[in-house]
């Protein structure tokens, strides 16, 4: 009894020597597989974060991709990491099984001829369930123990099969260390765009773009100059991109303009366009130039209300060429296309007017009277963009037709006469205007005195011809022997406004003043200066007739031509 309790003993001592072998390597074989997988995911960390800043740094950031694709970036870099982890780490990690260490174990050691297998899977459990032969089994771990006592366990995993995977890691490490040290800014802004995806932040260049003229908002058809300030290593040029935004990307060259300050100079724009700078290594964020134009007048109605004394109807035309009779009533009534600020009419270059803006600035207004020819062009500023000021391309024009005085004229008498105190003044006269005409004074003297009107009448339609006598008694009472006197028909048209119409006199003529005496005496001389004349005539007449009767006798006498026989 003794003898099988020592025999008991000895063998639970060899089968908890054999269990104690068997969890140190299953252990060692834990540690192998942490500090391996450890090692690739080392490396593809390292990896992974080189990758991360050449894209970020030669795509993402160069071309300014948008915040969600570092996140995208982030998430494949964690994908990536996952599958290292399973494929190399956690897929190895496995609880412990003393058959399956005994299995890796006899296949270091094959002598064994699964002696160590049957002796761990042969427990005391088994034995009852199979009826198996005490004194088999017995002998079965006594073999076991003695055959795997002298043997290390531990040999199932063996350390040298990760020297170089270890040693690669460690120097792939300690270069990425040495480059994160060299470069610490570049691995700094990795980490802030990384965690920080809304961020603008740029990679550090050997240039640095420090100031560009920006985003701007400028007038159509100026000069722009797009200048950049850099620091660092100054470039001998560098390339500004432009592209309007109906065309394609064009490439100017940019030089400096002093120092380290470049400038391009537009000499007229006339289109909004986006731009880039790049200076060395370094590249501005995308610009933008919008070029504001002109207002467009989209619809436009230029009224006519003519002088009233016209009777003409009022009229609309659309052309800004108009010519008008003097007098005339001009609107100005235009549509922008988009909202104004202040409006001005500048007439003959110097005259600004304003105009009434209307409509939230879509609409504006202007009239004035027309009495002289002037040209003009409008002077605008849009609501959106004050600062800038625009004139209208050409200059158009208002042609005024003046109105012109009337015309008239003395019929009778044609010439000046004498006359005595009571002669009665007897005129004939016809006036003419291209409206109207609408009175008639006669406008008198004496002895190129002080002058007198008295009314003649109203007159009515384009042209009269109308005779009117006065004696001279009532027009001037106090008239005397050898006194002039001077007078004209004077004719007002039917023109009205400010001005008032325009008149018109004929010629003068004159009345001598003379006693009754010398006014017969002056007839008596008129009528044989007349008859004198009729006597130069009937002499005249005659010798014209004794000329025509000798041309007669000589055609009579003048032999008449025979025709010749054929």
């Amino acid at each position: 009894m003794a003898d099988s309790d020592r025999t008991s003993r000895a063998l639970a001592e060899g089968r908890a020597f054999v269990e104690h072998k068997l969890r140190k390597a299953w252990r060692k074989e834990r540690r192998f597989h942490h500090l391996r997988g450890l090692c690739f995911l080392l490396i593809w960390a390292v990896v992974l974060v080189l990758v991360d800043l050449l894209i970020d740094w030669l795509f993402l950031a160069s071309y300014g991709m948008p915040g969600w694709s570092r996140l995208l970036l982030v998430g494949l870099n964690a994908a990536t990491l996952l599958v290292v982890l399973h494929h190399y780490w956690w897929r190895f990690l496995r609880g412990y099984d003393p058959v399956r260490v005994a299995l890796e174990f006899e296949r270091k050691h094959p002598e064994l001829k699964s002696l160590l297998v049957s002796f761990v899977q042969i427990t005391d459990e088994a034995r009852e369930q199979t009826h198996a032969s005490p004194a088999l089994v017995l002998a079965l771990r006594r073999q076991a123990v003695a055959a795997t006592r002298p043997l290390n366990f531990k040999e199932v995993i063996s350390y040298r099969l990760l020297a170089r995977l270890l040693e690669f890691s460690l120097v792939l490490t300690g270069l990425f260390a040495g480059i994160a040290a060299y470069k610490t800014d570049f691995f700094a802004t990795l980490l802030h765009r990384i965690l920080n995806p809304t961020s603008s932040r740029e990679y550090p260049t050997r240039t640095v773009i420090e100031r560009v003229t920006g985003d701007l908002s400028v007038q159509q058809g100026t000069s722009l100059t797009i200048s950049a300030t850099c620091s660092g290593e100054v470039p001998a040029s560098g390339t500004l991109t432009v592209q309007a935004d109906d065309g394609p990307a064009e490439a100017l060259t940019f030089l400096p303009a002093r120092g380290s300050v470049f400038a391009y100079r537009f000499n007229e724009v006339r289109r909004s366009f986006r731009y880039t700078i790049r200076l060395g290594d370094d590249e501005s964020d995308t610009f933008r130039i919008d070029v504001v134009p002109a207002p467009k007048i989209v619809e436009k109605r230029i009224g006519l209300e003519f002088p009233a004394h016209m009777h003409r109807k009022a009229e609309t035309h659309d052309s800004y060429y108009i010519e008008v009779p003097e007098g005339t009533k001009v609107t100005w009534w235009l549509r922008c296309d988009r909202p104004v600020s202040s409006a001005l009419m500048v007439r003959n270059g110097r005259d600004p007017n304003e105009l009434t803006i209307r409509d939230g600035g879509h609409v504006v207004e202007y009239t004035t009277v027309a009495w002289k020819s002037f040209d003009y062009r409008f002077r605008w500023k849009l609501l959106a963009h004050p600062e800038f000021i625009y004139d209208t391309a050409g200059a158009y024009a208002v042609n005024v037709t003046p109105d012109v005085a009337p015309m008239v004229e003395i019929i009778e008498p044609y010439q000046d006469e004498k006359a005595t105190i009571r002669k009665t003044l007897s005129v004939t006269f016809r006036a003419a205007d291209d409206y109207g005409l609408s009175e008639a004074r006669l406008v008198y003297s004496v002895n190129d005195g002080e002058p007198s009107t008295w009314r003649i009448g109203p007159l009515s339609g384009p042209s009269v011809k109308t005779s009117f006598e006065k004696k001279l008694t009532e027009l001037l009472s106090s008239l005397k022997v050898d006194d002039v006197v001077t007078y004209h028909v004077a004719v007002s048209d039917n023109r009205t406004g400010e001005r008032g119409p325009n008149v018109a006199q004929s010629r003068p003529r004159r009345v001598y003043v003379v006693s009754i005496e010398e006014y017969l005496r002056g007839i008596l001389e008129e009528q044989m200066r007349w008859v004198s004349e009729v006597e130069e005539l009937r002499v005249e007449e005659k010798q014209a007739d004794g000329e025509v009767q000798t041309m007669k006798k000589e055609a009579q006498t003048q032999p008449t031509s025979q025709p010749s026989n054929p």
